[in-house]
């Protein structure tokens, strides 16, 4: 886990980051190691780690129009809450939420991200 990842709001700033710029360092980072994504991309049902998010931006161009808004960023002492809007990622948009854990560390990460094409 990445050690300067300090609170929830810094989390998403990392994500917005880290899919902006393909850097799946980055982003392991902040996801921890059992983290799940569910959503569904079109008509296909997706549940699983993160790892086929991290392939693909390995393996395409994010796209020069990106962007990726925090809509919310909700903490109840140790969880958070969060929902972004991204655009043209890979030409596609998304809604996101991303539910986060502080560590006994006190650093934060995504435990999950359930995703819906727009």
């Amino acid at each position: 886990m990445s050690k300067h990842v300090k609170s929830p709001a810094a989390v998403i700033e990392a994500y917005a980051q880290g899919t902006r710029m393909r850097d799946t360092a980055l982003l392991k980072s902040i996801f921890h190691e059992k983290a799940v994504m569910t959503g569904w991309l079109g008509p296909d049902f997706l549940c699983g780690g993160p790892e086929p998010f991290y392939a693909a931006l390995e393996a395409n161009d994010v796209g020069e129009e990106y962007t990726c808004e925090t809509v919310h960023v909700t903490v109840h002492g140790k969880i958070a809450t969060a929902q972004t809007s991204e655009r043209n990622l890979f030409g596609l948009s998304f809604t996101n939420y991303f539910h986060m854990a502080e560590l006994p560390d006190a650093t934060w990460c995504l435990t999950s991200k359930p995703f819906r094409h727009d």
